[in-house]
């Protein structure tokens, strides 16, 4: 008997009628003959055709969603690189540094040291509704900074007869944007499950700075700070995937290195085995989901067994009897607590001196007399002298499809100039990031070129030490051994355009309007990279699209430098050096490794000139 069906290749509605159609007249044609529209058959099959193209529609689309090239959503997107080992970072946080003052009376021709006040960390400054903390202590007595930079200044305060009364004395440190809350979670019977998720109640989560689990369920209160520093059994540490076995943590007995030159500025660090650890991811919402592992740690029961053979090694007992390579499960009837950060994005960018107001802070002062502690307390005051940068709102959908394939083939090193550029947009977000990045090789060196956002959201080269230093340390850990890396500010070309069109006999200013939003959405900067050619032939035919331009006459593009402007001059030739006009080559505006284009005013740089039939005197 003859095999009843269709062909799988058919899948648009037409292809799969026909298909019915031909397989009833074969193999049915006593049952149905008439195929006509008023023909109650012709409806059933026309809806079987229906439903199988909306299945194959469905189909393709699911299939669509899994290749990398053509997924659309941003989950499928998320769920690809996370299959490739790419954890997506959420959105950064801007980074400055604050200027903390306070005032200490005068003993001799120097402070009294022993009213020197103690800043703890998480100290809030405030400023156009954005909070920034204090990542470490800040401790006036010490006259150099966290990082091992000089950052103490003394100005002495003057009576009316020029007499020393007390000491304006400042602290430079860095502050990161956000705010830090605590999630707290009791662990009953049914938490105590293999690979745990938590997800944390914030969309806007930055980083999580600790997680401990201690005994007890019946906390009133948060643990104090010193628990969520301790590095004992309590602590779980964040790792890149659960399979990692090792951290590097801060070697609180090792001191600094250099740290009265800050030649480098590095706290001693030291590798430790972990077996209590946890992955952060975000989900396709912003959400930040936290998993546990899935071992026991408790190994006290086996101890005296395999002692007996000769096996004493708790690392073995860990590994392999109870599986901890993966991680710890948590305990039932114990108090999970997860300190966290939350805030971040483009808009946390701010100029300088907006810090100026201080939010929640704990500043000890242990002088002698209390009258004086609490005059010292009262005085401080705090300003930004820079602009906080490095905050953006996270990577875009076509950001993280280009990066993915990086990620896959790096593997936790930097071997070729692809893999430096992905390392570097892994940053953890509270050390701050480059708005764009680009990575060239340049006299046998490798060059990280970055640019950032001002507070107006417009492109700056001017970015703070701080910035280079944290991705020069971070990349240390994924560059080959004979690599060396410079971290430098990129170039920024500002361009202005003339654009000269005869239309129609119409509305001026609509048209007009419609070529300046066009050039507008043309430069917008969320849609440029560096090292990115601008092209002038699709600007020229979105703008004869318009509804009333009958052609280009002319357009011209200007460098604009100096006087507000980028200092930076475009290294194309220009047709005319006095208006900075630029030669189009190809009728192209060429960029270069380490630059990006930008209209920076397009109130004023963008003009647009009107020609009519009417106007014409022939």
């Amino acid at each position: 008997m003859a095999d009843k069906g269709i062909t799988y290749s058919k899948r648009t509605f037409t292809e799969v009628k026909e298909e019915l159609i031909s397989l009833v007249q074969q193999y049915y044609p006593e049952v149905l003959s008439d195929f006509t529209d008023s023909n109650v058959g012709a409806m059933m099959i026309d809806l079987n055709a229906g439903v199988a193209n909306n299945l194959s529609v469905n189909t393709d689309r699911a299939f669509q969603e899994t290749q990398l090239q053509y997924a659309q959503q941003r989950a499928s997107i998320l769920n690809i690189a996370k299959n490739l080992g790419f954890n997506i970072p959420n959105k950064r946080p801007s980074v400055t540094v604050v200027d903390f003052t306070v005032n200490v009376p005068a003993r001799g021709d120097q402070p009294d040291a022993s009213y020197y006040p103690v800043l703890a960390p998480q100290s809030q400054v405030v400023g156009s509704g954005k909070i920034f903390e204090t990542d470490d202590v800040i401790d006036y007595a010490s006259p150099i900074s966290n990082l091992g930079y000089p950052n103490r200044s003394l100005i002495p305060v003057l009576d009316s007869n020029g007499n020393i009364t007390s000491y304006s004395v400042t602290k430079r440190e860095v502050v990161i944007n956000g705010s830090t809350k605590i999630f707290k979670k009791i662990i009953r019977d049914n938490d105590v499950v293999p690979f745990l998720e938590v997800t944390l109640p914030d969309n806007n989560v930055i980083s999580i700075d600790s997680i401990i689990l201690l005994p007890n369920a019946n906390f009133t209160s948060n643990p104090p700070d010193e628990l969520f520093n301790a590095t004992d059994d309590t602590r779980y540490y964040e790792v890149d995937y659960l399979a990692q076995q090792r951290v590097l943590i801060e070697d609180v007995n090792g001191g600094t290195t250099n740290a009265t030159t800050g030649a480098t500025g590095i706290k001693a660090a030291k590798w430790i085995d972990v077996t209590r650890k946890f992955i952060k991811e975000f989900t396709d919402n912003g959400l930040c989901k936290v998993t546990f592992g899935n071992g026991n740690g408790e190994v006290d029961f086996f101890n005296d067994g395999f002692a007996k053979a000769g096996v004493t090694t708790k690392e073995f007992l860990n590994n392999y009897l109870e599986n901890t390579s993966l991680g710890e499960k948590l305990k039932r009837d114990h108090t999970l607590f997860i300190r966290y950060r939350v805030g971040g994005g483009s808009d946390s960018n701010l100029g300088s001196n907006v810090l100026t107001a201080l939010g929640q802070y704990r500043l000890t002062v242990n002088g002698s007399q209390q009258n004086i502690n609490r005059t010292v307390e009262r005085s401080l005051r705090v300003t930004n002298p820079i602009p906080a940068i490095g905050g953006n709102d996270g990577l875009s959908i076509e950001e993280i499809r280009h990066l993915i394939a990086y990620n896959f083939s790096g593997q936790y090193r930097a071997v070729t100039i692809n893999d430096y550029l992905f390392q570097v947009n892994k940053i953890p977000g509270k050390f701050g990031s480059p708005f764009r990045t680009n990575a060239f090789k340049e006299d046998n060196k490798v060059v990280i070129s970055i640019i950032g956002l001002d507070s107006a959201g417009k492109l700056t080269n001017t970015s703070n030490t701080l910035l280079k230093q944290n991705i020069t340390e971070y990349l240390t850990e994924f560059r080959m051994v004979n690599d060396y890396v410079e971290v430098r500010d990129g170039r920024i070309f500002n361009l202005a355009i003339d654009v000269d069109l005869f239309i129609e006999e119409k509305n001026e200013n609509q048209i007009a309007n419609n070529v300046i939003r066009t050039v507008i959405d043309f430069f917008d900067i969320n849609e440029l990279q560096m090292n990115e050619d601008v092209f002038m032939g699709p600007l020229q035919n979105t703008i004869n699209d318009i509804n009333g331009v009958i052609n280009i006459l002319s357009l011209k593009v200007y460098n604009k430098v100096g006087n507000g402007y980028s200092l930076n001059p475009i290294q194309q030739v220009f047709s005319n050096p006095v208006t900075g006009e630029i030669q189009l080559v190809n009728n192209t505006v060429y960029s270069c490794e380490d630059s990006m284009f930008e209209i920076r005013y397009p109130e004023k740089d963008i003009r647009v000139f009107l020609r009519k039939r009417t106007d014409l005197k022939v």
